[in-house]
């Protein structure tokens, strides 16, 4: 949580384009925005007058319990981009579609 609202904007276009240089697309930018928000019970766009309040709300929420990650089932990618590598990201998120998002359908 940025202290003002143009704080939080500014983050999360550096978030957005350090994703859009790593070919993540938008739609899946979005929704992992939008999965955040959710998660934080922010119902409405954020704006300049309700900022605050839902900024406040996020830092008095009660801390949930940590949950043990199961590293035998949940798949963590770290990509540092070099330009050799440069088709890597758009090929592992094509195998990673395939794999598991297409799947659930």
């Amino acid at each position: 949580y940025c202290s003002t609202f143009q704080d939080y904007l500014n983050e999360r276009e550096k978030l957005r384009m350090a994703l859009l240089l790593n070919k993540y697309p938008n739609k899946f930018i979005d929704e992992q925005f939008n999965n955040i928000l959710s998660k934080l019970n922010i119902i409405q766009p954020l704006t300049c007058s309700n900022y605050a309040d839902y900024r406040q709300r996020v830092i008095d929420s009660p801390i949930k319990e940590i949950v043990p990650v199961d590293y035998g089932k949940i798949i963590f990618v770290h990509f540092t981009y070099c330009s050799s590598m440069r088709t890597f990201p758009i090929k592992i998120l094509c195998s990673l579609e395939q794999i598991f998002w297409r799947i659930s359908d």
